[in-house]
């Protein structure tokens, strides 16, 4: 493995890299999150590709600015920034969670520079299924959880870092197993992104006027038997407006494929990344 610093758009950005031939950029969920979710879950993909991960900006390892803006379209600067530095002519994206997001946001803006997409954990293509995602988690919560949260998020307002605990009540809804959250490590999240972004997220999220350009690229979806939006989701509010779309049911897992089902992870990627037919669409 490798590991540098690279200046973005004057930022450090904490870059690692193993491998060689076609690359492959992971991008991290949260927001707020860390590229080392991915980490070594993935890292059996390096022996047959270029694998790039990074921290996104005040994420990881990458620098921390202070009042520093955080958007989408921050991030989708920052990505193109890092394909040049890196000089990759094109680069296929896997986005898990949040990062599905962003992976969907850059493709859009530059198609030109995508071989293809890899989502996981995926969310959707707006706002309402963003919302959608937090509705259905929410749900699952009795009301003694609800009102925790309530207090914790509360606490986090007033200055009280209540990060540990919230994600201490939210974990196990993220997974299919609660084994699974033995080999969990803890990451830090920048909570500036996460509510900078998250709010951008609740209302300004759409590429539905970008449809005609996604529908141009080969994207898979790997998502979770037991997620919080689930296959029937993306089956219904996704390849209705992407036919494009290859979708994989990823059995006994929630929301963190990577972390319950590592292997199945790999052997789709590498599935994906030699598949040169044409997708048959999936149809209710």
């Amino acid at each position: 493995m490798e590991e540098k610093h690279v200046m973005i758009n004057g930022k450090n950005v904490f870059i690692t890299k193993k491998g060689e031939g076609e690359p492959i950029v992971f991008l991290h969920g949260g927001p707020g999150g860390s590229s080392d979710y991915f980490l070594p879950h993935m890292e059996p993909l390096g022996e047959s590709f270029q694998i790039i991960f990074y921290d996104q900006t005040g994420c990881g390892r990458s620098e921390i600015e202070t009042g520093h803006s955080y958007s989408i379209d921050d991030e989708i600067n920052n990505l193109e920034e890092i394909r040049k530095a890196l000089n990759l002519e094109k680069m296929t994206l896997f986005g898990e969670s949040w990062g599905s997001i962003l992976a969907l946001s850059y493709a859009a803006k530059y198609p030109y520079r995508i071989h293809k997409l890899i989502l996981t954990a995926a969310i959707g293509l707006t706002s309402r299924d963003y919302r959608t995602f937090k509705e259905n988690l929410f749900r699952k919560l009795g009301f003694h959880k609800k009102m925790l949260l309530g207090y914790y998020s509360l606490s986090s307002l007033l200055g009280v870092d209540s990060s540990w605990k919230i994600e201490q009540l939210l974990d196990p809804y993220y997974v299919y197993s609660n084994d699974t959250l033995k080999k969990k490590t803890r990451i830090p999240y920048n909570q500036d992104a996460l509510k900078h972004i998250g709010q951008e997220l609740d209302h300004q999220y759409n590429l539905v006027p970008s449809l005609a350009v996604l529908r141009s690229l080969p994207i898979m979806i790997a998502q979770g038997s037991h997620d919080i939006l689930h296959y029937a989701y993306m089956k219904e509010n996704v390849l209705i407006h992407l036919d494009n779309v290859i979708l994989k049911e990823v059995e006994e897992s929630g929301h963190w494929t990577i972390l319950e089902q590592p292997e199945k992870m790999v052997a789709l990627t590498h599935e994906f990344m030699s598949f040169t037919g044409t997708v048959i669409p999936v149809h209710s």
